[in-house]
């Protein structure tokens, strides 16, 4: 039961730390991105010939999210870390025989509130024409690793064009993006040539935080609760949903309470008369 809810809760953290990263309306240096036609997975794969042998290289990324689960066939040993939103998986094989995993790990992500930032920096008016999506990652044996991807603004492009991976250095993966999606949104406002490098996170301030909040609440409530009378009370069905007579009951108190509102204001309306 104990390992059970904690999964479900390491889930919702996960969950909570997506829901804080807008790709749908991230802001960088006074400009808003549509960066959701991006928001899935993607794996870049590359060899290199090693005699006598063949290294494989594959990067996994996805830059509004963590990573899905990849499938129940791939072993646990051979998995990125939960909560990574870019992987790093080698292979090698000879020729004969087939590929093994030699290491594997996150490049970008590590845990639950981890998130990206987006850096560029605007001229006068005009928009960024590249925004830097950065995010870090573990500390493995000295090595930190990063994961930094160039989105230029490409309008003659396709957002399922591929990124392509420039290098590797002191630990930091370096792509590159081009995409319409990586172009400033028409109706977004004017920079302020000022400004210089300003990191964004997800869009909304204050609203979107308080928003975010109440939703993981409001999930971790829902696991919670059903769990609980699932293996404790033993209930099924509609019996599951904790506060059930509560939820139930819930629109007609709210109905009352707005009538009584609107009571109050009518006797007012009325210069401290009720209507009989």
């Amino acid at each position: 039961m104990r390992a059970t809810i904690a999964q479900a809760l390491g889930a919702l953290a996960v969950a909570g730390s997506a829901l804080a990263f807008d790709c749908k309306s991230a802001r960088v240096a006074g400009f808003t991105y549509d960066l959701s036609p991006l928001a899935h997975d993607v794996a870049l794969a590359a060899n290199a010939t090693t005699p006598p042998t063949v290294t494989g290289t594959v990067y996994t990324l996805n830059p509004c999210a963590p990573l899905a689960p990849p499938p129940d066939s791939v072993p646990a040993i051979d998995r990125c870390p939960a909560g990574a939103w870019v992987c790093r998986t080698v292979t090698n094989y000879k020729l004969d025989e087939k590929p093994r995993v030699v290491e594997v790990g996150a490049v970008a992500g590590t845990g639950a509130h981890t998130e990206p930032a987006l850096e560029a920096r605007a001229e006068g008016s005009e928009p960024p024409k590249q925004v830097h999506w950065k995010m870090a990652g573990p500390d493995i044996e000295g090595v930190k690793w990063a994961a930094d991807i160039a989105l230029v603004c490409a309008r003659n492009a396709r957002n399922a064009d591929l990124p392509r991976v420039l290098g590797v250095e002191d630990g930091v993966v370096k792509l590159e993006w081009a995409v319409p999606a990586a172009c400033a949104l028409s109706n977004s406002g004017g920079g302020d040539k000022d400004r210089g490098s300003e990191p964004a996170g997800g869009g909304g301030g204050i609203f979107s935080t308080l928003f975010t909040i109440a939703l993981f609440l409001a999930l971790l409530y829902l696991v919670v609760g059903i769990m609980y009378r699932y293996l404790v009370v033993r209930a099924r069905g509609l019996d599951l949903f904790p506060n059930r007579s509560f939820w139930r009951e819930f629109p007609y108190l709210c109905s009352d309470f707005a009538q009584h509102v609107w009571s109050m204001a009518g006797t007012r309306r009325h210069d401290g008369y009720s209507v009989v």
